[in-house]
C-alpha cells in the first residue's frame, strides 16, 4: 500500500522582488542556486516551487559570484507561498519577506493588499477616488491584509498621509472574483527612479 496520498504538502513557492530603487542589476541565490538572474528595479519574477527548509539568501551584483552583497538566512514553511522583495534599510540592503495569499475553493470576493516600499516616502493611504480609505497612514515595510472587495474594474488613488491635496492615481484595474492583489508602490519621491506601482497577482 501507498501511503503518498495521505502526506501533508511539502512544497512551497517564492518569487523575488527588486525594491531598491538603484539602477545597479542583481542576481539572487538561495542556498546556492540561482533563482533571479539580472534582475533590476521593479523586476518581479514568476512564483518557483521549493521544499520547505532553511535557506540562505544570497544577493550579488549580476553576473559575479565571488563575494555577496547581502546575505542572510531565511525559513520557508511548507505550503506556504512568499514574495521576497529586496528593499534598501537604512541605506543598507536588506529583505522583506511576504506571505501571499494563496486559497483554493469558491469565493465571493476578490482581495487587495498595499504594501509601502518607497523608502523615502512618508506614511502612505490608499482609497477609492470617493475617499473610502483602503488602507490609511501604511509605514514603510509595513505588512498589511488584505481588503475585501467586489469584483470590478477599479480606481485607486494613493496619498501622502500628512499632505492634503497630494494624490496620484491607479486606472483601471480589474480585480476578478476570487483573486487576491498587491499594490506595490515603489521608487523616490522627487528622485530618480520616480516613486510608481506594481499590482500583481497573488499566489497563482
Amino acid at each position: 500500500m501507498l501511503f503518498s496520498e495521505n502526506l501533508p504538502n511539502l512544497q512551497s513557492k517564492i518569487r523575488i522582488l527588486h525594491a531598491i530603487p538603484s539602477e545597479q542589476a542583481v542576481d539572487i541565490y538561495l542556498t546556492g542556486n540561482l533563482m533571479g538572474e539580472n534582475l533590476v528595479f521593479s523586476d518581479i519574477t514568476c512564483y518557483e516551487n521549493i521544499s520547505s527548509d532553511s535557506y540562505e539568501v544570497q544577493i550579488y551584483s549580476a553576473g559575479t559570484y565571488a563575494r555577496p552583497l547581502f546575505s542572510k538566512t531565511i525559513e520557508i514553511l511548507p505550503n506556504t507561498t512568499s514574495t521576497i522583495s529586496i528593499v534598501s534599510l537604512n541605506n543598507n540592503i536588506d529583505i522583506f519577506v511576504l506571505n501571499d495569499a494563496s486559497v483554493e475553493g469558491e469565493l465571493t470576493s476578490c482581495f487587495l493588499r498595499f504594501i509601502h516600499l518607497s523608502p523615502n516616502a512618508p506614511l502612505l493611504t490608499l482609497s477609492l477616488p470617493n475617499n473610502t480609505i483602503l488602507f490609511g497612514n501604511v509605514e514603510y515595510l509595513e505588512k498589511t491584509g488584505y481588503y475585501p472587495l467586489s469584483p470590478a474594474i477599479y480606481d485607486f488613488k494613493f496619498s501622502f498621509s500628512a499632505i492634503i491635496g497630494l494624490s496620484r492615481y491607479i486606472s483601471q484595474k480589474t480585480l476578478r472574483n476570487g483573486k487576491f492583489y498587491t499594490i506595490y508602490i515603489i521608487g523616490l519621491v522627487n528622485k530618480e527612479p520616480n516613486m510608481g506601482y506594481l499590482m500583481v497577482e497573488d499566489g497563482r
